[in-house]
């Protein structure tokens, strides 16, 4: 794979709208003229790429406006004002930047055109975010998933993933940052979190991205569910035997019953004030249904002025934010002896990488026993593992940024300097790329033990499948109980062999 740099002008970057960049294959025929009137790239099957920045339409399969075409290395242009839809294998609506500060370290494999035209022949059904290999341990799953819900610009965050890496080969911890779908990320921060230990110590990133130590992790005595479902076997240990709602449950869907909950009692000593929830845990399929069939398909063509124009508006924004807030995660609430109280809130971590957190609770009080519940949207989520760690207090992490890294075709020498801070200057990765990047930690104090945390920056733009383009008018989405209901009801029609189909549309790596 090569790396080049790719020109900030023509990726139009935004730093602090709200832009969603979505890809999305076209229908071959069209009955009736479609007018998109959001700026738009289409990325043709030889790799050049043609900007329409006045929007464009489509008139028997042909694509119409004043367009400029640019090469694969997007650094030669020609102004063009017609191309046969045969010739585009994809195109994508985004926002003129309204800040030039953003600056981007791209990446640009020779011969991602005929890898995008060759990827979009199949049909492309999930979105997902960079994951993470470790190569030290010549890790076959990934590790992590990072920044797994930045889905645009603005939502871009800090995320802290807890590693599996139990050991740095000759002092240094080698990873392999890959993207396995159809989609485009942009990384802007890699940091390896380093926290020394004695080896019987467990340390894992709480929902804040900070680093919590445990002495030891106690499994519940119970766990059932709202229907008083037996799930202790289900969330006891880590054994990948995750808890899930029956197929009855979710049939029963309905408005005033969204939600699900697991009641869990733990013994412990009364006056313990040092507690915390553990978790192993990953989301359910759920989220790709509500974002990709609802919030977007079910929108068609509108979808892509929706994107490129209508969500850049404050409000919509933060109405869609909210409620997404208020309604998905999950909910660790702590029973005080009249009620369960609010302890605290899991974002979602992404359906690939099992996640390791600990939330830390409120002092016991004068009970022997503790009750925590934990709600969440019917089946959003896989929950392999609950314990109560005892000792739990935050604790000190060394930085570590990368030194090198490389890609198939030979070193990158500038990728350590762009992900050293979170600064706007992207590394950019398309389908079946990947990264190897190299974190020189040195050899562990004698005696102890080294956790492993990743600390990343950035988003990621999924693309669209062929059929969510319709010509026919549709709704806006609305952002309520109802959207989120017809959901749960698609979802429960194809769960059954969901997962498997996820697994086996990943892109194969170069």
């Amino acid at each position: 794979m090569r790396l080049t740099l790719a020109l900030t002008a023509l990726l139009f970057l935004a730093s602090c709208i709200v832009h969603r960049l979505d890809v999305v294959p076209l229908p071959l025929e069209n009955t009736e003229p479609i007018r998109v009137e959001t700026p738009v790239k289409a990325h043709l099957r030889n790799g050049s790429t043609i900007v329409y920045a006045d929007g464009m339409e489509v008139r028997n399969g042909v694509i119409y406006g004043s367009g400029m075409r640019y090469d694969l290395g997007l650094a030669s242009a020609t102004a063009v004002s017609e191309v046969p839809m045969d010739d585009v294998a994809a195109m994508e609506s985004y926002q003129t930047p309204v800040s030039k500060s953003a600056t981007t370290a791209a990446t640009a494999a020779s011969g991602t055109g005929i890898l995008i035209g060759s990827l979009l022949a199949a049909v492309a059904l999930f979105g997902s975010c960079p994951t993470v290999y470790a190569l030290n341990n010549n890790a076959q799953l990934p590790d992590a998933e990072l920044f797994s819900y930045s889905i645009a610009p603005s939502f871009q965050s800090r995320d802290v993933d807890t590693l599996g890496l139990a050991m740095a080969t000759d002092g240094v911890v080698s990873l392999s940052i890959r993207n396995e779908m159809l989609e485009t990320h942009y990384i802007d921060q890699v940091q390896l979190l380093e926290v020394s230990h004695s080896p019987t110590a467990t340390v894992v990133a709480d929902q804040y991205g900070r680093a919590i130590i445990a002495n030891e992790l106690a499994a519940p005595v119970s766990a059932t569910d709202q229907s008083g479902r037996n799930l202790l076997s289900a969330v006891a240990r880590n054994d990948g035997a995750a808890s899930k709602a029956t197929q009855q449950r979710l049939n029963s869907i309905a408005a005033d019953n969204l939600r699900d909950h697991i009641d869990l009692e733990f013994d412990v000593e009364p006056g313990t004030d040092d507690v915390a929830l553990y978790l192993r845990l990953r989301n359910s399929l759920l989220n790709t249904v509500l974002f990709y069939d609802v919030m977007l398909a079910e929108q068609g063509f509108g979808a892509l002025d929706w994107l490129g124009r209508d969500v850049n508006q404050l409000l919509n924004t933060l109405n869609v934010g909210l409620w997404y807030r208020a309604n998905m995660g999950l909910e660790i609430l702590v029973w005080d002896g009249e009620a369960y109280q609010s302890a605290g809130h899991l974002a979602d971590q992404g359906p690939i990488a099992w996640s390791e957190r600990a939330i830390l609770l409120p002092a016991v009080g004068d009970s022997k026993t503790l009750r925590v519940r934990l709600s969440y949207v019917a089946d959003n989520w896989r929950i392999d593992q609950v314990a109560l760690a005892s000792g739990a207090q935050l604790v000190e992490s060394r930085q570590v940024n990368v030194a090198r890294a490389n890609a198939e075709d030979g070193a990158l020498p500038d990728v350590p300097a762009f992900l050293a801070a979170a600064d706007e200057q992207y590394l950019i990765t398309r389908p079946g790329e990947s990264i190897s990047v190299y974190f020189d930690v040195g050899q562990a104090d004698a005696g102890m033990a080294r956790t492993y945390l990743l600390a990343s920056s950035g988003y990621y733009i999924e693309w669209m499948r062929p059929e969510w383009l319709r010509a026919e008018a549709a709704a806006a989405f609305v952002a309520n109980d109802d959207a989120l209901l017809r959901a749960i009801r698609l979802y429960a029609e194809r769960r059954d062999g969901y997962r498997e189909l996820f697994e086996t549309n990943r892109v194969m790596m170069q």
